[in-house]
């Protein structure tokens, strides 16, 4: 049987058969949910394609076509906006660590000596004193350090001094070249120099100099120092060959002397010149006291004499300091009864210069011996000054001058700062000339003496003429003076105000008691 015959078989047949299962009634159900989720899948696909194809548009058009719509035309194509991603780049400090590589020396240790090893080394220094320093060490080998304890040249120093001794300056044109006014000024200055011969005082200074730098070889902080050493260019003396007059010219430099005082004349002194490490009260030339006033500095020696008498007193002191103190007494007893009988010149006030004691009492020996009080004159540049010879000085040195003269020549002048360095200062003394009567200075009268003792040696040229100082003193006094007419007189006009004021009242009081009784 075929299924057509099946199907067409009576159901009374089909009771002899087996009957097909029945289908249960949520088959169906079943299958259309399935369908519907397939197809909201496959949906969804085609979406994620269309929007990761871009393709929307085209899908589009092509339906509106399939349907007998009409497309839209294409639209003007828009400039896509671009976005630049901009990237800002924030510095960050970065710590480097730098390796440097250190190439350290390290000192080999020399390997001791087997033997002796003889030794020889040369040093060269300057010293303060602007004096080169050679010192050689050099050894030799000897006996047992036993044996070379006891002899004296077994250690020991051998020094030499090298010094040059420079030979005195005749040359005409050497000295105008120190300066070169010196012809000008001086009328017969060639007949001078030609004239001149080479004084003994320049080879006994130099020879005291050598001697002094012999005696301190040993104490460098004592020892001659180069600039003092050659302080001296020339000493000549010199007779004019017409007049006879005798001068003695020496070419050198300028050191500043600060010493000196007089309570007759100037009562109250500076305490920055009389605090100076090297100041003293007196000068040589001195003259007796014209008044009762007291030397500005007579309280002050009396009160140091009195510390040193103290400490004398004390028992159990040493042998040196007792040799000390016995030596300040009496330094400071003959300076106080020198100043409260003399007076002195000031350095600060008067013009003059300082000779060497090496150059005094000379006079018996040499014709050209200078002395204190003795007239001078010293030429710097284009200036010609009157002096006096006012004080002596070391005796292995030449070249120095009051305060006033060093002010003069150069503002920075001080106790401490001399005003000339080089050798261009020329001293013309004139040896014999002193007056015979010493006393306070009187500088018109040495100008006028100073004058006519050059003219003696021929005389200054017409464009030069010989300095004329004020007289710091008396127009010291002058202001003090003023000063105290200025006060009297304001204290006489307070006075009178004062008397017309007490006045006022009583003539005021005297109206209006008469008013009153009328």
């Amino acid at each position: 049987m075929n299924g057509t015959e099946d199907f067409l078989e009576s159901p009374e047949s089909g009771r002899r058969r087996n009957r097909p299962p029945r289908r249960r009634a949520g088959g169906f159900i079943k299958h259309f949910i399935l369908m519907l989720l397939m197809g909201v899948v496959f949906l969804i696909a085609c979406l994620v394609i269309v929007d990761m194809t871009n393709s929307g548009g085209k899908i589009k058009e092509a339906l509106i076509g399939m349907l007998g719509g009409e497309r839209d035309e294409p639209k003007a194509l828009e400039p896509e906006t671009k976005i630049v991603e901009k990237v800002v780049e924030v510095p960050v400090e970065k710590v480097v660590e730098k390796v440097v590589e250190k190439i350290v020396e390290v000192e080999v240790t020399p390997p001791m000596p087997s033997g002796y090893v003889g030794w020889k080394k040369i040093d060269t220094a300057e010293l303060w004193s602007e004096i080169p320093v050679k010192t050689e060490v050099i050894t030799t080998q000897g006996e047992t350090a036993v044996k070379e304890r006891e002899e004296d040249d077994s250690y020991g120093i051998e020094m030499r001094i090298n010094l040059t001794i420079p030979k005195p300056n005749q040359s005409e044109e050497e000295l105008a070249e120190i300066n070169p006014h010196l012809p000008k000024i001086l009328n017969d200055f060639s007949g001078l120099v030609n004239a001149a011969e080479v004084s003994p005082f320049f080879h006994h200074l130099y020879e005291l100099k050598t001697a002094r730098i012999q005696q301190n070889v040993t104490r460098f902080d004592r020892i001659l120092s180069r600039h003092n050493l050659y302080d001296c260019e020339t000493v000549l003396q010199i007779k004019h060959p017409d007049t006879g007059e005798k001068v003695l010219m020496v070419q050198g430099e300028m050191d500043v002397v600060s010493d000196g005082s007089d309570g007759d004349r100037w009562p109250e002194l500076d305490d920055y010149i009389s605090m100076s490490q090297y100041y003293q009260p007196f000068t040589s030339y001195g003259w007796s006291k014209r008044s009762n006033t007291p030397n500005p500095l007579l309280a002050r020696w009396e009160e140091k004499l009195k510390e040193y008498e103290d400490r004398f007193a004390i028992k159990g002191l040493s042998i040196e300091e007792n040799r000390f103190l016995r030596e300040k007494i009496e330094e400071y007893k003959a300076g106080i009864a020198d100043m409260k009988g003399r007076s002195f010149l000031i350095a600060e006030a008067d013009p003059f210069f300082v000779l060497p004691l090496s150059f005094l009492g000379r006079k018996d020996e040499n014709e050209f011996g200078p002395g204190i009080g003795d007239y001078g004159v010293i030429i710097y540049e284009d200036g010609v000054y009157p002096v006096i010879a006012g004080d002596a000085g070391p005796s292995w040195k030449f070249g120095e001058a009051s305060l006033r003269v060093a002010r003069h020549l150069n503002e920075k002048a001080s106790p401490y700062n001399r005003p000339v360095s080089d050798l261009k200062v020329t001293y013309l003394i004139f040896p014999g000339s002193a007056d015979e009567n010493r006393g306070p200075p009187d500088l018109e009268a040495w100008h006028q003496k100073c004058s006519e003792l050059l003219e003696g040696i021929g005389g200054l040229s017409a464009d030069y003429s010989l300095h004329q100082w004020e007289d710091l003193i008396a127009k010291r006094l002058e202001e003090i003076e003023a000063k105290k007419a200025a006060e009297a007189e304001a204290e006489a006009a307070a006075e009178n105000a004062e008397n017309e004021e007490s006045e006022t009242p009583e003539s005021e009081t005297s109206e209006e008691t008469g008013d009153d009784a009328q």
